[in-house]
């Protein structure tokens, strides 16, 4: 599969393959394992995240040293990011992705985020250290994200504040969703 490159450098997204017919399907969350050149063999942890409240913020967060692979599982949801490395070609650089899985009741402005959608692939995204990520449910079903990262836990290792702190976060939030 393709890589898609975003306009964050380094933030990159994945479509992994799906199967599937009536009965379901099977989403490819790594394929060729550690050899994956998102893992590159360099698994720290692995979690789920949930949100239950459609709009409610889940992370808010960057990170000065772990890298994070998210994979949207269930539901829909707006992931915001903000490239903050100062070294960075896209320093203050935001990007919007609607990611999991296709509602038609959901009204955004796509003219301003981009969208990968559930059964069609399974978008694996590359989130670098130093790089703002924030995802909002967009609906009332629950959001279910996996994490895999190259480092433990460490809490000293986080950046955390809401993403209304953020005037471009919180300008771009706004043009999607209106709030």
């Amino acid at each position: 599969m393709n890589i898609i490159k975003t306009p964050i450098e380094g933030l990159k997204i994945k479509l992994n393959k799906v199967i599937g017919d009536e009965r379901g399907y099977l989403y490819e969350i790594a394929p060729k394992g550690n050899e994956n050149e998102f893992i590159q063999g360099k698994i720290g942890n692995i979690y789920c995240s949930t949100a239950t409240q459609k709009n409610i913020a889940r992370g808010g967060h960057y990170h000065h040293q772990l890298i994070e692979i998210f994979y949207t599982l269930t539901g829909t949801a707006l992931w915001l990011f903000k490239d903050f490395r100062k070294d960075s070609k896209t320093f203050s650089k935001t990007y919007a992705v609607v990611l999991g899985e296709k509602d038609k009741n959901i009204n955004l402005n796509f003219q301003k985020a981009d969208a990968y959608y559930l059964p069609e692939s399974m978008a694996q995204v590359l989130v670098p250290a130093e790089v703002y990520h924030v995802y909002y449910p967009l609906t009332d079903k629950r959001v279910e994200v996996l994490a895999v990262t190259n480092l433990p836990h460490d809490n000293d290792d986080y950046v955390r504040f809401s993403p209304e702190e953020d005037a471009d976060l919180r300008a771009l939030k706004k043009e999607l969703i209106g709030k």
